[in-house]
């Protein structure tokens, strides 16, 4: 839970969170993490002066004929110590009187002195205090998801480097972050370049890496980021990922940096369960066989969604076959008899599933302009 606050834009929540995340990573046997979580000494419990005070006038309200047990004697002395606390008392003024501007000034502040304020209050926070702030935070819409920044181009650049090797992740004012991939079999290389654009070096550079399931999927650092980069310059990061079950979800990259203030940026990666697959040849025959054999759901699906056409209201069938075949789905060309429908054929790879065949029969429809995606996939 800290290490996903550490990048929120509450600077003082974000600051809380890193210096918790901080202690909690030291280990056990750290003297400093023995001495700061050593228990708080008690603080000797107080009376409010206000209520001692008003339990001391209020004394002589009870019944005169309560009697104390003890005899006579004891009766006769806690009259006489009423009698000596209602002489001490300042007199009250009479219902409907005036007393002196300074005399009810000072009862008043007599009256207060000694109060204890910072009794906890029983009253719902605003949303305006801190703990209703964390308590709001806490509730994400998806806990195991961080929440990734947002931005108009942000989504046309991860969707692009899905079906592309590399390009442009994301960039603002202050940094661009690109990528360079590749892959081979289960495992992946991924060069992350953090562009400095400004004329200030990036101090208190952090660079975390979060996997939604981490028994599907591996992903850490070659080596620790730089804590600081360079004005105008850039620095690589080493992402070294594997992948072991199928997945869903892609893995996202906090980074935080200190120009000026504290900045942070939550990016999703661009890394599909299609950047493991591999090219592989069938004819017309195989392919259909291999197809009848799935058997339908679950290990086949299809998607229906709409498509945008040319100026000239054709199909953009270079686009639809880049797309495909940026996502390592091999193109079988005269596969099937319409020659606007594509289909692809590739063998995913992973280190505890080992290989996983997978077939994709894409038919576009001009004239409802939308497009049927056959995915299916069958154990090797």
């Amino acid at each position: 839970m800290f290490d996903r606050y550490r990048y929120v834009l509450d600077v003082d929540l974000q600051q809380r969170a890193c210096e918790y995340y901080a202690l909690a990573s030291r280990p056990e046997e750290d003297e400093l993490l023995q001495n700061v979580c050593e228990e708080i000494p008690p603080f000797p419990s107080r009376e409010s002066a206000l209520i001692g005070r008003l339990n001391k006038k209020l004394g002589d309200t009870e019944s005169k004929r309560t009697w104390v047990h003890g005899g006579k004697e004891v009766n006769l002395e806690r009259d006489l110590t009423q009698r000596i606390n209602k002489k001490a008392l300042p007199a009250e003024p009479a219902p409907g009187g005036t007393t002196g501007g300074d005399g009810t000034s000072k009862n008043i502040m007599d009256s207060l002195a000694g109060l204890d304020l910072t009794s906890p209050s029983n009253d719902t926070p605003t949303p305006t205090d801190p703990s209703s702030i964390f308590a709001q935070l806490s509730k994400p819409i998806n806990p195991t998801v961080p929440r990734l920044t947002a931005g108009p181009n942000i989504d046309r650049w991860f969707e692009k480097l899905t079906y592309s090797a590399d390009g442009v992740l994301y960039e603002d004012v202050q940094i661009q972050v690109g990528i360079k991939s590749r892959y081979q079999g289960h495992l992946g290389q991924i060069a992350i370049y953090m562009g400095n654009k400004v004329s200030v070096p990036l101090t208190s550079f952090t660079a975390t890496v979060h996997v939604s399931d981490p028994d599907a999927l591996s992903a850490s650092f070659a080596k620790l980021p730089p804590s600081t980069i360079a004005p105008r310059t850039q620095t690589q990061l080493l992402l070294q990922v594997e992948c072991k079950k199928f997945f869903s979800t892609p893995p996202s990259i906090g980074v935080s940096f200190l120009a000026g203030v504290q900045q942070s940026v939550t990016l999703q990666l661009p890394i599909l369960i299609t950047k493991f697959f591999e090219h592989v040849s069938l004819g017309a025959a195989d392919f259909f066989e291999r197809w009848k054999l799935i058997g339908g759901p679950p290990r086949e699906s299809q998607h229906v969604f709409p498509i945008a056409l040319t100026e000239g209201g054709g199909l953009d069938l270079q686009r639809y076959r880049q797309v495909i075949g940026g996502h390592r789905l091999n193109l079988l060309d005269g596969v099937d008899p319409n020659p606007n429908n594509l289909v692809g054929a590739g063998i995913l790879h992973t280190s505890v599933d080992g290989k996983v065949g997978c077939l994709l029969r894409f038919e576009p429809n001009q004239e409802a302009k939308v497009r049927h995606l056959h995915p299916s996939r069958k154990k090797v």
